[in-house]
């Protein structure tokens, strides 16, 4: 059996924007930055884009600037030694034969000018980034483009005004960009994103970085950017963790839920997805579709039962990967079928969204089986049985079998590891593991000890904090955003109905030693927010174990839809 690519494709835009690779943040935020500038679309160089180099950058600072840039005229070295640690992202970094620039550090919005397209890749991340804040909350985007954009021409955000004050790192990455052979036209395409499948999980993305942007002129704008980056890093796993539970149930219900057809998620409500057919916060969730507690282990002891528990949670939420995959290979095959000369003549009609796809499952035209019994002799031909593995022999046996779930079949046998080792290094990747902002971590080499478990990095808990501390509130229709301190109480509650995270799950079978680790757990959730500054618990009370905003806001700044 040998399935062609066209057999096994996988990328479609209508169920996902993100190839299933492992993508740097860093990288996905600089191809975002030229979305935003260009309302989700790609420009064009006006003069040709050139390979950009370490030692162009040096030339470019020392050529063009050096009457504002004083010094770096005589000290090029010291220059592009700065460039290369601090404000470069760098491939092959440490390997002196193959190190070449990917892109400046993501800290302006015109620095993605100076990317090198094929050393940048982040394999349609952005693409799926901008979609989720163009169907969820049009405005955003010209927000975050507006607080990113700043230091630059407003015409043209081409030369940088002269006035706004900026950190140095990002002057410098200012002034790279300051080049008018860096110049761009619009493009004339008028090519647009796919909607994003599940609106609600958009939404709260969109939710916090309205809550993030209420920081900027409280944060350092370098810290602020980190935020961004760590934030855009969590939703998206979030977004393809619950995906993969809502495809599913939408390809075995034959049809998309009732629910997500008009979303009921409000990020503004205290439990934003008590209504969400795909959210263990839902009472009434369907418990196949369900998308599982994220249940957090924060202790470093890889031995405990927390992290036990925590491994046990992880392992749910990776394993679902198979039916995603199939699903996925599903609704393609539908679409397939829907454009093919017999889908043509039985059906007469292309799907223009996954959910048109299913309903020819539901009612499934007369060519149906057919057609995938054409495309199973394709791959199986008559007399070839011998020469084929014994699962395929099975498969191929099987008479109760549909058409189109035995082709299905094939295809998993043949490509199911590839995709799910390529899904499991994205998940990894965007949750960014065992850094400083992750929500995952594993040790090193085998055995269970080290298998993937959820846990929050400082920094993500900080990230975290500064979201939650924030109190809406607003005039007329416009919604603001002032701190507050928080009980600890809330601040758990607050994590468990908005994000899934869980420290001291409610489980009505819980035992003595699972109690015991969970409060273990919530003390070491405490030590970890005192370590950052933001807890102080001034006594036992209740009352006096508060988080603490650490970047007070009191002035109105515009925050998010409810």
């Amino acid at each position: 059996m040998a399935p062609s690519r066209r057999d096994y494709e996988f990328n479609n835009s209508r169920i996902c924007h993100i190839m299933p690779k492992t993508v740097q943040l860093d990288r996905v935020l600089i191809n975002l930055y030229m979305l935003l500038k260009h309302n989700g679309q790609r420009p064009v160089a006006r003069s040709g884009r050139q390979e950009v180099s370490l030692d162009d950058m040096v030339q470019s600072l020392i050529g063009q600037h050096s009457d504002t840039l004083q010094g770096f005229s005589a000290h090029p070295d010291v220059v592009r030694d700065w460039l290369y640690s601090d404000l470069v992202d760098i491939v092959y970094r440490g390997y002196p034969d193959k190190e070449a620039v990917a892109a400046p550090m993501p800290l302006h919005l015109n620095a993605y000018k100076l990317r090198n397209p094929r050393l940048a890749k982040d394999y349609r991340a952005s693409e799926h980034l901008f979609s989720m804040m163009h169907y969820a909350d049009p405005t955003l985007p010209a927000r975050l483009a507006d607080y990113l954009g700043r230091g630059m021409d407003r015409s043209a955000y081409e030369t940088y005004d002269g006035q706004t004050p900026l950190d140095i790192e990002t002057l410098i990455i200012v002034r790279l960009v300051d080049n008018p052979n860096l110049r761009e036209s619009k493009t004339s395409r008028s090519d647009y994103l796919d909607p994003p499948l599940c609106l609600g999980q958009a939404r709260l993305m969109c939710d916090d970085i309205r809550r993030l942007l209420a920081y900027e002129r409280a944060v350092p704008r370098a810290v602020l950017i980190s935020y961004l980056r760590t934030a855009f890093g969590l939703h998206l796993g979030l977004y393809l963790l619950r995906l993969f539970r809502q495809l599913t149930g939408w390809v075995r219900d034959q049809q998309a839920h009732a629910a997500c057809r008009n979303c009921p998620v409000r990020p503004g409500s205290a439990q934003p997805f008590a209504d969400c057919p795909y959210a263990f916060q839902n009472p009434r969730s369907d418990a196949l579709a369900v998308v599982p507690e994220f249940v957090v282990d924060m202790g470093e002891d890889v031995d405990a039962h927390m992290a036990m528990l925590a491994r046990q949670s992880c392992a749910q939420h990776y394993v679902s990967m198979n039916d995603y995959i199939r699903s996925v290979f599903t609704v393609n095959e539908l679409i397939r079928f829907a454009i093919s000369p017999t889908g043509q003549r039985q059906w007469g009609r292309q799907p223009t969204a996954v959910a048109e796809a299913l309903s020819i499952l539901a009612e499934p035209p007369a060519g149906l089986d057919y057609y995938f019994d054409m495309r199973t002799e394709d791959l199986f031909p008559r007399g070839s049985e011998d020469e084929e593995r014994a699962e395929v022999r099975a498969l191929w046996e099987m008479g109760d079998l549909a058409p189109i779930d035995r082709f299905i079949e094939l295809l998993m046998l043949a490509r199911m590891s590839y995709y799910r080792k390529y899904l499991i290094e994205q998940i990894d990747s965007v949750l960014m593991k065992n850094s400083d902002t992750c929500l995952l971590r594993q040790g090193k080499g085998r055995g269970a000890r080290n298998e993937r478990r959820w846990h929050i990095g400082s920094r993500l808990l900080e990230m975290l904090g500064q979201i939650a501390v924030l109190e809406p509130g607003g005039v007329g229709g416009e919604t603001r955003f002032r701190s507050r301190p928080i009980l600890i109480d809330g601040f758990v509650t607050w994590l468990r109905e908005r994000y899934g995270l869980t420290f001291m799950p409610n489980w009505a079978q819980a035992t003595i030693r699972d109690h015991t680790a969970f409060n273990a757990n919530l003390q070491q959730l405490k030590q970890s927010l005192r370590e950052i500054g933001f807890f102080v618990d001034l006594s036992d009370a209740y009352n006096a174990q508060t988080i603490r905003p650490r970047y007070p806001v009191e002035t109105a700044v515009e925050g998010a839809n409810s």
